[in-house]
């Protein structure tokens, strides 16, 4: 990269040597073609190349001082020390100085913190992770002074929520998979906040490193993020990967819905054969989650998909169960969770109403009170 502009110099002087050349010897040798009874005719052209010749002659001057320049350039930076940059790039460091270094700043932070400059310890967090892994530790401990003060509600540094999460991007990238990697050596923290924040930059392809750190992590916490954000970023050739972690979270209804959730979205004949397999296990959670994902991928009818119901909710009481898809509410369609909020805002609170499931094709009509929560959670679900 360094001898790219010199190198571009030197052609470019080296093509417009060869051009005015050529240009030259076309000229000295047009003359000498014109035939010898048209002397008188030929002596203004004659006099037209004669100028022509000089003024390439100065534009060959021109270009070899041009290419002698570019050759000093060259030689200058072939003769630079290792390490020396060129001006606004940072010198690269030897794995000692990079050490020291990261000691130094990392002695910043209490004072940083005491005068609580949360766009400091931002700055200051990016210098460390610009360090390497030299810096990557101490980087760490800056995102979780940040992360608590943030998230945990405390906001006396200044941050804003979008700030926060804004300066884990850029020299904080390389530091969370390098978190991810390391495993339970790196605060389950950071590593869940990882899990959320490196789906947004699809160009590192993140959804490897999940399987990967999936089939080892033993942090329920960091386990459960990876598993969630799996969904956005899986790929086909991803599903012999989800389908081997399947028996290991076969007693994590909440991971192992997300992995199933993951095969649908594939969607590749792989995957479905996975799910079918599923559908047919021993374990009776891993064969409901598969039974759940395949509806999801026939629905009998357009509504909302229930995954779960919570405890003593008008859903678990009523009888409304995961595999059901809301279809209708007082009368009217449902299509989506929207239209749903929107139809029962209109029904006055305690007034009786009719809400319509479809179970395995089977029309079920409900009865439950407007003005209170059903208590569902689900998806969006239409016939293709």
């Amino acid at each position: 990269m360094k001898l790219a502009l010199p190198a571009a110099l030197l052609a470019f002087a080296l093509g417009t040597v060869a051009g005015v050349l050529f240009e030259r010897r076309r000229h000295v040798e047009a003359p000498a073609s014109a035939p010898a009874s048209v002397e008188e005719k030929a002596s203004a052209p004659a006099a037209e190349a004669d100028g022509r010749v000089a003024e390439a002659e100065k534009k060959a001057a021109e270009a070899q001082a041009e290419l002698a320049k570019a050759k000093e350039r060259i030689a200058k930076l072939e003769a630079k020390p290792a390490g020396k940059k060129e001006k606004g790039e940072k010198p690269v460091l030897s794995p000692e100085e990079a050490k020291a270094k990261a000691e130094e700043l990392r002695a910043k932070i209490p004072d940083l913190v005491a005068k609580k400059d949360g766009k400091a310890l931002v700055k200051l967090m990016h210098e460390l992770a610009e360090l390497g892994e030299a810096g990557y530790l101490a980087a760490i401990e800056i995102s979780g002074i940040l992360s608590e003060d943030v998230e945990g509600g405390k906001n006396v540094l200044g941050l804003s929520r979008n700030e926060f999460y804004m300066a884990f991007s850029g020299p904080m990238l390389p530091v969370m998979v390098w978190g991810l990697q390391k495993g339970e050596e790196i605060p389950a923290g950071f590593r869940a906040g990882a899990a959320y924040a490196l789906p947004w930059h699809p160009e590192l392809e993140p959804g490897k490193l999940f399987l990967e750190t999936l089939k080892t992590e033993k942090n329920a916490d960091v386990a459960r993020a990876l598993a969630d954000n799996l969904e956005g970023i899986a790929k086909e050739g991803m599903e012999g990967d989800l389908a081997a972690l399947v028996p290991g979270y076969a007693d994590n209804a909440r991971i192992l819905s997300s992995l199933m959730d993951s095969l649908v979205k594939i969607g590749s004949d792989e995957a479905l054969a996975s799910l079918d397999g599923f559908s047919r296990s021993a374990n009776d959670a891993v064969r409901a989650e598969a039974e759940i994902a395949l509806i999801a991928v026939k629905p009998p009818a357009e509504g909302i998909l229930i995954t779960l119901t919570v405890p003593n909710s008008q859903a678990e009481n009523v009888g409304i169960k995961r595999g059901d898809i809301i279809t209708g509410y007082n009368g009217q369609p449902v299509t989506d969770f929207d239209a749903l909020r929107e139809q029962m805002k209109s029904v006055p609170a305690g007034q009786v109403v009719t809400i319509t499931v479809n179970r395995k094709g089977e029309i079920i009509p409900l009865q439950i009170k407007g003005g209170a929560k059903i208590g569902i959670d689900g998806k969006d679900v239409k016939p293709k």
